[in-house]
């Protein structure tokens, strides 16, 4: 079951892609999705930000989040409140290993320097937002499983704090790329870091806290 869910995680990132793409040119039609992404001062901050965070942020972390509750919700597998986080981060990984792989097809010369750059950068940051934003979801999944009237509620804040998350580590990105200035480079790259090692210990918490309640489901 986790081959197959990450599996699952890297089909659905082509198709997050096109969707992205759509959406963006709908906020613009006639306009080429991938210029709209990367202008910076002919196009409008509010197109900016949803073109380049906010859309990317809820289709991804939405079709995320469909895998685990269309495919193993009600698999005989899925029987401990940690599974799902464990299956839900899966899936995160899963689909960002197509997402390393599509940006590794954009390098035009087979310069390895840059491309082991680009996979160290992918690894320690997009990668890991994945991770850390689907296993939100499935902390918010399992809680809501727990407290069934309330599911739908537990869910949709799951999916909230994993889109902010998501969409704040993008446009952090996004205007780190967009800066001249070394030194505000850097105090946004400390807040990626900052950003990044906050939501991991609220991650360990989550996992330590469904593991106490999977202990007391044994007893």
């Amino acid at each position: 079951m986790v081959v197959k869910m990450f599996l699952w995680g890297m089909a659905l990132a082509p198709l997050a892609i096109a969707l992205e793409l759509l959406l963006i040119w709908l906020l613009s039609p006639g306009t080429n999705p991938f210029d709209l992404i990367s202008q910076t001062q002919s196009a409008s901050v509010i197109k900016i930000v949803l073109s380049a965070t906010l859309i990317p942020a809820l289709l991804e972390e939405y079709l995320k989040y469909s895998a685990v509750k269309f495919r193993i919700l009600k698999n005989s597998e899925f029987d401990e409140p940690t599974d799902a986080m464990i299956y839900c981060l899966i899936v995160g990984l899963g689909f960002a290993a197509i997402e390393n792989l599509l940006i590794l097809f954009k390098i035009t010369y087979p310069d390895f320097g840059q491309v082991f750059g680009i996979i160290s950068l992918r690894f320690l940051g997009a990668t890991l937002v994945h991770a850390l934003a689907s296993a939100i979801v499935g902390y918010w999944l399992a809680f809501g499983i727990l407290h069934n009237k309330e599911r739908k509620v537990f869910i949709s804040i799951g999916l909230g704090l994993a889109i902010l998350f998501h969409t704040c580590y993008n446009y952090l990105i996004i205007t780190i790329a967009r800066l001249t200035d070394s030194g505000q480079k850097m105090i946004l790259i400390s807040s990626v870091a900052a950003l990044m090692v906050f939501t991991a210990l609220v991650v360990s918490y989550y996992f330590r806290k469904l593991k106490k309640q999977q202990s007391i489901c044994k007893t």
